[in-house]
Order: C-alpha cells, then sequence, then structure tokens
C-alpha cells in the first residue's frame, strides 16, 4: 500500500479503500495518516463518518483506531491539516538540529519527542547553553536557505542507519536535507527548510548522560516567544530597567531580600524569648505546659515551641494560624498532640520529644488550656 504521507506530503484529502481488521480499527488504501511511530504523533482527521482516534503500526500493518463502525468500502479520507503541519514542521526542525549537532559539533542524538506542546531531542553528551544558542543560530541559516527535503528508498544493504538505531526492514527510507542531514525516517516532512519558518531553543536540561534539549518551530516558537517577551515587557516595567539589566537588578534584590531576612530572624530572635517567658502556663499531670497561639513565620513555630518547653521544663505548644509544634521535656509531646488533634482534627504526629502537624481549625490560647484540662484534674493560671 502507497504511503501518501510519504509519497505525496501534501495531499491531505483523498478516497480511499476500507477494509475492517477488527472491530474498530480498519486498514485503508492508500495510506494517508502517518501512524504513532518514530517519535511522531499520529495524524488526526476523518474517514466517511468517522473519526480518526489514533493510527497504530500493528504487525507491520497500519491500523486506523475509529470513534464508529464503518463500513467496508470507498470512503472519503481528511487528514487535519493544522495537525500534520504542526507534527512535519517539528519533526523537520529536529532533522535539523539532529544534523548539525552531529556533523558540526560530534553529538549524536539518542532520542527524540515530538510533542504536541512540547518537542525534544536528547544528546549523548552534556552540552552548555553558548552551545545551544550555536545550534540555534546555525539551524536558523537552513531554514532560511528554503533548502528542499528529499526522500529515497534504499535496500537494507546500503548500510544506511537511523540515528537510534540499525533499520531492520528490507526497504529504508532516506530522508535528506542537503549537506545538513541525512538520516533514515519514517515520519512526515514538509517539503523544504523554509516551511518551517524558524527553530527556536528554550530550555537545555543537563541529564545523567546527556542533554535534553527543548525546542519548538514554526507557529508554536512564535507564540512561545511572545508570551516570553510579554513577560520581559511586564519585568522591565516593574524594575524600571532594560531587558539586558534585569539578571543585574534582580540578583541585588535576591541579595537585599536575603539581607532582610536575617535581621527580621534577628528582631524574631529577640521577640522570642520575651513570647516564651509570657506565655500562658496550665499544669498537666506531673509538669507544666506553656501556651502560645499567634502569628508566626513558619520556621519559628517549632523554635519556640522548644524555648517555651525549657522555661516550663515541661511541655511548648504553639499553634500559629493553624500550624502547631509541640516540644516536650518532662511530658509527651506526642500524647498533647493526640489530644489537641482529637478534638481539633487536622493531621501529623511525631515522637515523645517533638511533633508537629497542620490542624482543620485555628484555636486561641484558651481553646488550647480547655482541651488539655478536659477530663482531667488540671488547674490552670496565667503567669
Amino acid at each position: 500500500m502507497e504511503r501518501m504521507y510519504w509519497t505525496q506530503p501534501d495531499v491531505l484529502e483523498a478516497e480511499v479503500e476500507v477494509t475492517c481488521v477488527e472491530p474498530g480499527k480498519v486498514a485503508i488504501d492508500p495510506i494517508l495518516f502517518h501512524p504513532d511511530e518514530g517519535g511522531q504523533p499520529a495524524d488526526k482527521g476523518t474517514i466517511g463518518e468517522a473519526v480518526v482516534r489514533d493510527v497504530q503500526v500493528v504487525g507491520g500493518r497500519i491500523l486506523h483506531v475509529l470513534d464508529r463502525p464503518l463500513p467496508d468500502g470507498r470512503h472519503l479520507a481528511r487528514v487535519d491539516r493544522n495537525h500534520r503541519l504542526h507534527t512535519a514542521t517539528h519533526h523537520t526542525a529536529q532533522h535539523i538540529l539532529s544534523g548539525i549537532a552531529s556533523r558540526q559539533l560530534g553529538l549524536q542524538t539518542v532520542g527524540v519527542h515530538i510533542g504536541l506542546d512540547a518537542c525534544t531531542v536528547d544528546f549523548h553528551e552534556k552540552i552548555a547553553w553558548d552551545v545551544a544558542e550555536r545550534l540555534e543560530l546555525q539551524a536558523l541559516e537552513v531554514v532560511m536557505a528554503n533548502l528542499p527535503v528529499e526522500t529515497s528508498f534504499d535496500a537494507q544493504g546500503a548500510q544506511a542507519r537511523s540515528r537510534l538505531g540499525a533499520i531492520e526492514s528490507e526497504i529504508i527510507r532516506i530522508v535528506k536535507i542537503d549537506d545538513c542531514d541525512v538520516s533514515a525516517c519514517c515520519g512526515a516532512h514538509v517539503r523544504s527548510t523554509g516551511a518551517i519558518g524558524a527553530i527556536r531553543v528554550f530550555d537545555i536540561e543537563n541529564r545523567r548522560t546527556g542533554t535534553r534539549v527543548s525546542f519548538l518551530a514554526g507557529r508554536k516558537a512564535l507564540e512561545k516567544s511572545q508570551v516570553e517577551t510579554a513577560t520581559l515587557r511586564k519585568l522591565r516595567g516593574l524594575a524600571g530597567c532594560a531587558t539586558t539589566d534585569l539578571p543585574t537588578n534582580l540578583q541585588k534584590t535576591i541579595e537585599r531580600s536575603k539581607e532582610l531576612a536575617k535581621e527580621v530572624d534577628r528582631l524574631w530572635s529577640l521577640r522570642l524569648a520575651e513570647l516564651a517567658g509570657s506565655a500562658p502556663r496550665v499544669v498537666v499531670g506531673p509538669g507544666i505546659v506553656g501556651v502560645y497561639t499567634g502569628e508566626l513565620p513558619a520556621h519559628l513555630v517549632a523554635v519556640l515551641a522548644r524555648m517555651i518547653a525549657e522555661t516550663t521544663n515541661g511541655a511548648g505548644i504553639v499553634v500559629s494560624e493553624k500550624q502547631i509544634a509541640i516540644h516536650g521535656k518532662t511530658l509527651n509531646a506526642s500524647d498533647l498532640f493526640k489530644k489537641i488533634h482529637s478534638h481539633a482534627g487536622g493531621k501529623g504526629g511525631g515522637s515523645a520529644c517533638a511533633a508537629n502537624g497542620r490542624l482543620d481549625q485555628s484555636l486561641t490560647t484558651q481553646d488550647v488550656i480547655r482541651i488539655l484540662t478536659t477530663d482531667s484534674d488540671t488547674r490552670s493560671r496565667a503567669e
């Protein structure tokens, strides 16, 4: 059967002969729809009145998964143009990136993903951003040259190989982009590199054994560039500076923020000693519990609980909004937490020395004291 996405990729509508292979799956001749293979998603579209949900390669045959039964015979098949344009554009863009990386940088492509919102190519070695930027610029030159994307078919004896391994087939398809790239490939492509419009590298991720490069092409590249430009425009307005000055200004802001955070912690350390000494006390069994409820920075809640416990030599309880921390000296922090949790709900836990969690409801100091003294012969007093 002729694969028209190979031989005539611009033909997206044609009458085809439909043969039902199994319920919900049909084969068509000629084949307009690219299947899900080679890192490229399957085409979308319709055959007759049926919507093509997926296109699969099963036992060497290309089968089309439909949303409804379709009788055998002649039907009009239509490939979704926008979807095909996206996948073909990005697949050809990936060939350009991989070809340049191989021929000029000695990088081997070990993985490819052509997604609807993100596309990636994996290289076998780690690279830095300056290399990725050079790769992007050279790819743009190939696009601007509007080079033809040519295909041919050779026997296995031609020793052609894909980048990801040997081709196990008697006949293989070769995709060639001038002297930029030549590779065995089963995917759909654009006719010439100029149809891509643009190729942008948006991120690189150094992994354990190499680098993953995230890229977009064509309209998707422009749309993402517009989003990032709008973000930069807003940042320039907030910072009151040019784009090139943003990193320096941001670094200064971060350093100032760290200095202020240190100063806030210093002031809180002075305040904590006062709060620990003035926290209301309640006698619980053989020990004394100090209780504080009020707003605190999250990282200081457990610190104050420990300081209160040091002053009471029994236990310290701190509730800030719904966050709770308990530190035990002579009293069991876990037991105290369980008692409060049974009344206020939430989740958390701990050990005899320390317990923490988050309650379902906020508690006042009097709420905590009332819970601790419920069903016991304890008494409370403010100090």
